[in-house]
């Protein structure tokens, strides 16, 4: 009788053990596929805001345009503005490089609440992008990302960063070479 019962507690516990392993590795590939999938999505979705970049270009005969110029962060975390720029100039090539700067003087109104930051400009959020150089033809297109990095320590309310695209290279920034200019802004809660 005992060994009936030692021989059932082992059996119950085998399939315990089988079963266990069947959920867990169920488990894995059903992740494994969801995080395939996602990185699948995630071109996609590029593609997309992309297009929709293009699209905002063309719509508005501008030379620069933004998905959207104002964005909330929290602190320690960081925005990001996709933006497109064309090539409206004379000619069949023409070379573009981009800067991104806080911009006190070239907004006035809007300037960021940098005194908030005292002596610890740190604290401040600051902005980036890839300069550049860009090579483009007659009415071709770029898109790009300004990246806004929120430090923890940055006081609350509303900077503002110049978004400015020069023909030319990166030693050329000043107004003679200025081809187009926009504003992001990024309300830090």
């Amino acid at each position: 009788m005992r060994a009936r019962r030692g021989m059932e507690l082992a059996v119950n516990t085998l399939v315990v053990i089988i079963l266990g392993v069947v959920i867990v590795g169920g488990g894995i590939l059903l992740i494994s596929k969801i995080v395939a999938k996602a990185s699948s999505v995630v071109p996609e979705v590029n593609d997309q805001t992309q297009q929709a970049l293009f699209n905002v270009l063309l719509n508005s005969k501008q030379r620069i345009a933004a998905l959207d110029n104002v964005q909330t962060a929290a602190r320690n975390s960081y925005a990001r503005f996709a933006l497109a720029f064309q090539n409206q100039q004379a000619g069949q090539e023409s070379t573009f490089t981009v800067a991104v700067d806080a911009t006190p003087e070239s907004y006035p109104n809007t300037a960021p609440n940098n005194a908030d930051c005292g002596a610890s400009p740190q604290n401040c959020p600051n902005a980036t992008a890839l300069p550049g150089p860009y090579k483009l033809p007659r009415y071709g297109s770029q898109a790009f990302y300004v990246l806004v990095n929120v430090p923890r320590s940055a006081p609350t309310g509303e900077y503002t960063f110049s978004v400015e695209v020069y023909n030319g290279t990166t030693s050329q920034r000043d107004n003679a070479h200025l081809y187009a200019r926009t504003k992001v802004s990024v309300d830090v809660e």
